[in-house]
């Protein structure tokens, strides 16, 4: 079964884009020449467009239709670092043979 979602306006986009590049609701206010709550309803709209639980969501599911560029996220990975490898490096790299367990829920009562 495929999803179908809703084409998403202009504005929307826009605002889209900017959490794209990272900036937060009052930056992206000011870049698009509105208020917050302008810019949280137009995100808003967004994620149920979408079917997207937040913005990480959206912006994955956006670049996946071809609603937003990817070229954007490239550009901004590889200015953030020079070279954009640092961002791309696991947080938390595992030790080889390293386990992890995971007790059971009687355990922790």
């Amino acid at each position: 079964m495929q999803t179908s979602y809703r084409k998403l306006a202009p504005r929307q986009v826009q605002a889209l884009t900017c959490r794209a590049k990272g900036l937060s609701n009052a930056e992206t206010a000011e870049v698009m020449g509105c208020s917050k709550a302008n810019v949280s309803n137009l995100l808003t709209e967004c994620f149920f467009k979408l079917h997207a639980r937040g913005c990480p969501d959206a912006i994955a599911t956006a670049m996946k239709h071809g609603m937003i560029q990817l070229c954007v996220l490239i550009t901004l990975l590889v200015t953030a670092t020079g070279s954009g490898s640092d961002l791309l490096r696991p947080r938390l790299p595992r030790r080889a043979g390293q386990i992890v367990r995971i007790r059971n829920r009687e355990d922790l009562v």
